[in-house]
């Protein structure tokens, strides 16, 4: 959470007057100090202040006022603003009646908020305690601050130290760690001076890195019977524990979808982004908001880490409406809720409605595509479609709401990821035309998967999970990656490629954290995830010699789990396909063999590798370098690329001697050095 500086002014408190509460902590400081007076020495310029020197910075106390006449006034300002709770600023009132704070309690909270209202405080603290960096006051002074009768530190410690105190709620913590030593020094957390300060309770939320999530029952959907039950679930949760979600990520959506349907404000963090301090800021900032706690992001901490927000979440669970972590389930804790797969056919229904109401023509079969291929919660629905009014730029719809869909997107992507717009189409990719046909029919299995596998009831005897899973093998330039790009065009989503020197780890357990972030983002995005070269990270499972094999063979394993519930569409290309691991290829839906190109087909390659606006001289004859080298596609298409950087060098058109010269480079690039030498001179490309 982002610190807040102690320089607020005696009027910041949501515009309130200060002017009670100031007088009360100047008063309660000027008797303590009147106490310390003794001869009238000065103190060091920058090192030191003495007493009455202190007693200066303060407005409601004069050198000249007496004991008795401080401590007659101080009486009054105490009981009219502690007991009577007269003057004290109404976000002050309202801590004060959430956290039922005793009197005692109250005194405190004010004089710890002292130096928050105006640094002057802070240094008359140090003065009293002797030591100008203790700025905070401790219980040494507290005590004897309240000076109540029969207050001791030590009853003062154990007051404050009990299950129910300001301490223990969060209002009140240790400025170093946890540890509650009488020296230590106290400080109002930061989610109390964030509410404080805030112009309202979801701009405080937002301050520590969670969000306010109200419920507007119009716009959320209607609720399925499942979840109408988990709602009745909800209702009656006693409050003793907090609720564990399970369902992966989607689970937070549709728990704050849960929540809407039954009323409740939510208070949603993640503790992977803010960091798990956060989470003690985020039980006090929904008692004050009146709202529930969500925390999700547990699984990608450490294990120290989990245990710490898992106590602090045990211990808000009676305070707060209702708190609810998809972190680990620990023995005698609290019930587990689970959140169900979402079908294509309820996406479906949630784009309808949300068209309906903003007046967007979708038909059945769009409707379906964006099913398919926007898997976003409804609130993202609805924006994509508002949105995809303002770029509308002569796209049919579907394309324009998947656009919007793509960009309101959250977050960005995890490490080893990088985002592809696909810009091939069918027409770019030359091979046999069966083997056409079936990439043709990739898109059609993640298009109509809700049909088939959902309604039809074909999910129950798919042993290997719904996604779908693609191997691209054959040699280096024939085409693999453009029709991964075209199968993504086609259905209008996103490529995500994977940078394996990015993601492969020699870290126990990162390689899987890596590949879990990944598989996450493709299905959150429905994008096509991408493995080039897969037989590096999906290669075969060797013998165990030595602890290394052991654990490669459990990264073979997780994948193999993973790629069983990835609700997407993964595609793996590889130059050889006997490397990649047996179990891997039992699991793909489609196997695609890519073959060198015949010469027939190089002719065609050859025919579109410049794009209509590059000149050419006249009188070329490509056909016989078509016959002549048995290259692919990719080489080909390199050696257009350099010819026409040589001719644009000459400020000529592409002739026969540039794609002579940049055919020769290429070869010799790819080890094909005899095709080179019988390359001959430019009478090879003319005819």
């Amino acid at each position: 959470m982002e610190t807040i500086v102690a320089t607020a002014s005696r009027q910041e408190l949501h515009g309130a007057d200060t002017a009670a509460l100031t007088e009360f902590v100047e008063l309660s400081l000027g008797r303590s100090l009147l106490r310390r007076l003794g001869p009238d020495v000065a103190g060091v310029p920058g090192w030191s202040i003495s007493p009455r020197e202190a007693l200066a910075l303060l407005g409601s106390v004069t050198p000249t006022a007496t004991a008795s006449e401080i401590a007659d006034r101080l009486a009054a300002a105490d009981r009219a603003l502690i007991v009577d709770r007269i003057g004290l600023p109404a976000t002050v009132v309202q801590i004060a009646e959430v956290f039922a704070l005793t009197t005692l309690e109250l005194r405190l909270f004010c004089l710890v908020l002292a130096p928050e209202l105006d640094g002057r405080y802070g240094t008359v603290m140090g003065v009293l305690q002797d030591d100008l960096t203790r700025r905070r006051p401790g219980l040494t002074l507290l005590a004897e601050l309240v000076s109540s009768a029969g207050l001791s530190t030590w009853k003062l410690r154990r007051t404050i130290d009990a299950p129910t105190s300001a301490v223990s709620g969060g209002l009140i913590r240790p400025v170093d760690g946890d540890a509650l030593a009488v020296d230590a020094g106290l400080a109002p957390a930061a989610a109390v001076i964030a509410h404080l300060l805030a112009p309202s309770i979801d701009d405080a939320v937002a301050r520590s890195g969670a969000r306010l999530h109200r419920p507007h029952r119009d716009d959320q959907p209607t609720l399925t019977d499942a979840e109408a039950d988990a709602a009745l679930r909800l209702r009656r949760h006693p409050g003793a524990h907090p609720i564990h979600l399970v369902g992966g990520g989607h689970a937070t959506g549709w728990f704050t979808r849960l929540a809407a349907a039954v009323g409740l404000p939510l208070v949603v963090g993640d503790v992977e982004q803010a960091g798990t301090d956060a989470v003690a800021d985020w039980t006090v900032l929904s008692r004050l908001a009146g709202a529930g706690l969500l925390v999700v992001g547990t699984s990608a901490v450490g294990p120290a880490d989990r245990l710490a927000v898992a106590d602090r979440l045990s211990r808000a669970a009676d305070a707060v409406r209702l708190v609810v972590t998809d972190g680990e389930r620990r023995p005698g804790s609290g019930p587990i809720l689970r959140a169900p797969a979402i079908t294509v056919a309820q996406r479906t229904d949630w784009w309808n409605q949300a068209a309906d109401r903003n007046g967007v023509p979708l038909d059945p079969d769009d409707a379906r595509r964006l099913a398919a291929t926007a898997p976003i919660d409804p609130e993202l629905i609805e924006q994509s479609i508002t949105t995809a009014r303002a770029y509308r730029d002569g796209q049919p719809t579907v394309a324009a709401v998947q656009r919007a869909a793509r960009d309101l997107l959250p977050g960005p992507l995890p490490p080893g990821a990088r985002r592809i717009e696909p810009v091939y189409g069918w027409d770019d990719l030359v091979l046999p035309t069966d083997r056409k046909d079936l990439l043709r029919a990739i898109p059609l299995h993640v298009l109509h998967a809700g049909q088939v596998l959902e309604e039809w009831g074909f999910a129950g005897r798919m042993p290997y999970g719904n996604g779908v899973a693609a191997l691209f093998s054959g040699p280096s330039g024939t085409g693999k990656t453009m029709a991964a790009q075209i199968v993504a065009g086609a259905l209008g989503v996103d490529l995500l490629q994977v940078d394996l020197s990015k993601t492969i780890s020699k870290y126990i357990g990162e390689t899987e954290r890596n590949l879990d972030g990944l598989f996450d983002a493709a299905e959150s995005a429905g994008a096509v995830l991408l493995f080039d070269e897969a037989d590096a990270i999906f290669g075969k499972r060797t013998e165990v010699q030595d602890a290394h094999d052991r654990y490669a063979n459990v990264e073979v394993a997780y994948l193999l789990q993973r790629m069983e519930s990835f609700r997407g569409l993964a595609v793996l290309t590889s130059n050889m396909r006997q490397g990649i691991d047996d179990a891997f290829v039992r699991r793909l839906r489609f196997v695609v063999e890519f073959p060198l190109p015949d010469a027939a087909e190089r002719q065609r390659i050859w025919d579109r590798a410049f794009p209509p606006d590059t000149p050419l001289a006249s009188g070329m004859d490509i056909a016989a370098l078509a016959r002549r080298l048995p290259i692919a596609g990719g080489c080909i298409q390199n050696i257009a690329l350099h010819a026409a950087f040589l001719a644009a060098a000459e400020a000529g058109p592409v002739s026969a001697g540039h794609i002579l010269v940049a055919a020769r480079r290429e070869l010799v690039k790819i080890g094909m050095r005899n095709a080179e030498r019988s390359l001959g001179d430019p009478a090879v490309v003319t005819p």
